[in-house]
């Protein structure tokens, strides 16, 4: 599982310093970028919602506490680094967060970033819980998790348009204009979802029905989605999505 970090650090060296240890000493780690003031810290935290932040303490215009005070949730750890072991260190160390002295020691660091993965880890383990009770009490409209690369993703079933299958994977697309890589194939996204008023129209097309603004009778027939997607019918395929569209009472509007 890789962690998806950046580093915060007015000091151009430390954070080349501390790149490059993290690149040869804790694998795990994926740097996304790095910031050079808290400014440019809290866009670069919203542009890739991170799972940890290594945080220099002093910085000019705002220090690193200040940076946090613009989140109300946090939904990433924070390794602060800093080389001043003064009043700001008694306080991490009082809220029982990790934090390592600069110069950076390599075991300290790779101790602090054990720590911080293990407890990564274990959010999204309780993470996976909440979702299996959230499951069983609204079976109509479930959370699917959906296994990208470095984490899960749990959205709920009915924002989904469509699956599209390559190989191994499959491209989920959203009501929100954007599409998830995922480590599962479409036979399995088929078996899951079948139930939820999903179809496979096509060999690498999985779509919710419910998402059908249009058909177009042309070759197969053609489905013109909610998001602006066209999916092409298969002839084989054809008839079994007429009659599911008949069904769900759409046909009468576009026969």
């Amino acid at each position: 599982m890789k962690i998806k970090s950046i580093i915060v650090d007015d000091e151009k060296n430390g954070r080349e310093n501390l790149a490059g240890i993290l690149n040869q000493y804790c694998p795990e780690i994926e740097l996304l970028g790095q910031a050079d003031s808290a400014e440019s810290g809290i866009s670069l935290i919203r542009k890739y919602n991170p799972d940890l932040v290594f945080l220099d303490i002093e910085m000019p215009k705002a220090d690193g506490f200040q940076l946090l005070e613009h989140f109300k949730d946090f939904h990433f750890e924070v390794i602060f680094v800093t080389a001043f072991d003064n009043y700001a260190i008694k306080a991490i160390r009082f809220s029982a967060t990790d934090y390592i002295l600069k110069p950076i020691n390599i075991n300290e660091l790779k101790a602090a970033v054990e720590t911080v993965v293990e407890r990564i880890r274990q959010k999204m383990e309780n993470q996976r819980m909440k979702e299996l009770v959230y499951n069983i009490s609204q079976p109509q409209n479930p959370r699917i998790g959906l296994p990208t690369s470095d984490r899960i993703e749990f959205v709920e079933v009915e924002k989904i348009i469509r699956c599209q299958g390559e190989g191994n994977y499959t491209h989920i697309y959203f009501k929100e204009s954007r599409h998830l890589f995922v480590a599962k194939t479409l036979v399995e996204f088929e078996d899951l979802l079948k139930e939820y008023s999903f179809l496979r129209v096509h060999k690498t097309h999985l779509v919710n029905l419910k998402h059908v603004v249009s058909y177009l009778k042309n070759d197969g027939g053609i489905l013109q989605l909610s998001n602006g997607d066209s999916i092409s019918i298969s002839r084989r395929r054809k008839e079994t999505v007429l009659q599911e569209m008949k069904i769900m009472n759409k046909i009468k509007t576009f026969l």
